[in-house]
């Protein structure tokens, strides 16, 4: 379910698209005014994208007036901003637009190390990497763990086992050979057990994701029958519900970011900015429903990822709006 931060961001993105009827206006006064939690979310969205003027116009909008666009401030294809008042009004709303930018700096800091990152993880793992930091480590018994970012994990070897406590993000192990002891990735109330063998283990939200590019993996989180993996195969798991095949793996591309590459082949554009949020500080937010679905193909730099979001105006027709802290694509 999208978060009603998002949705706000949504909402308000649409009403200032020029694209707004009288139909968009009612409708966002409706969900505006569902509970409290919706009000505060339009209103950090407005202090976010400093609509603020504008946006009181379609919350007290009755229909008994005409929608004006030219009302709205935020830049779209069919219209520029029309700007009023004198420059102090306007010098006004950037200081509160700036205050606005901090706080969600700071927001954003906390929620995102925590939820994104696993801060908490972070601070009592033996390995950890941050946003944009990728780092390859050598384990004691010569297990090699490539770490993506903001990944956490932590080594406990045994008299009889070789247990790694994955807490956030991805890693792929090379595992060294070792038949007297397994070698076992909990993460999420599961297990991903080993001997020698080349696989990774993702954590996305409240979802692990196993991938097996070399070897047998079983899988299991102490619901239903464990799964078997072999080499290509992956399974995913969440708490409370037993591992299942998916059909999703494709090994060519699998771990291209090791090589600093996202590759995406025929990929919904949802999915596509979902992984591409990993790799960003910033908020990367898609305002209209209808662009979830388009497909995207193509190799991206990660560490040039503005040449995806610029090629999607060139073959999608969505519009990108870059602001300090937050990313629209509508």
């Amino acid at each position: 379910m999208i978060a009603l931060s998002d949705q706000a961001i949504e909402w308000l993105v649409r009403l200032h698209s020029g694209d707004a009827t009288a139909a968009d206006f009612a409708a966002f006064a409706a969900w505006r005014g569902q509970s409290d939690d919706h009000i505060r979310a339009v209103r950090d969205a407005e202090a976010l994208l400093g609509g603020v003027d504008e946006t009181n116009a379609a919350q007290n909008w009755t229909g008994s007036e005409p929608v004006s666009p030219n009302r709205l401030a935020m830049p779209s294809r069919r219209s520029r901003p029309v700007q009023s008042g004198p420059r102090a009004v306007f010098a006004t709303r950037r200081a509160v637009i700036a205050m606005a930018s901090l706080c969600a700096v700071l927001v954003l800091t906390i929620v995102g190390g925590i939820q994104g990152t696993g801060i908490l993880g972070r601070w009592n793992a033996d390995y950890s990497t941050g946003i944009g930091q990728f780092e390859t480590v050598t384990l004691p018994d010569g297990t090699v763990a490539h770490m993506n970012i903001a990944s956490a994990f932590s080594v406990e070897y045994s008299d009889d086992v070789r247990r790694i406590d994955l807490a956030a993000g991805e890693v792929i192990f090379e595992v060294a050979k070792d038949a007297a002891h397994p070698f076992i990735v909990s993460a999420i109330g599961g297990e991903a057990m080993a001997v020698g063998t080349v696989y990774g283990v993702r954590i996305d939200g409240d979802h692990a994701r196993v991938t097996v590019k070399e070897g047998i993996v079983e899988v299991s989180n102490g619901t239903g029958k464990a799964v078997r993996l072999v080499a290509g195969d992956r399974a995913s798991y969440q708490v409370g519900t037993p591992p299942v095949l998916r059909d999703d793996i494709n090994l060519a591309t699998y771990g291209s970011w090791q090589r600093g590459k996202l590759i995406f082949n025929s990929r919904s554009l949802g999915d596509v900015i979902d992984e591409v949020q990993r790799y960003q500080t910033g908020r990367i937010i898609i305002a209209r429903d209808r662009l979830r679905d388009l497909k995207v193909t193509g190799v991206f730099d990660i560490t040039e990822l503005d040449d995806l979001l610029a090629s999607l105006t060139q073959t999608t027709g969505a519009s990108v709006l870059k602001l300090p802290l937050v990313t629209v694509i509508y």
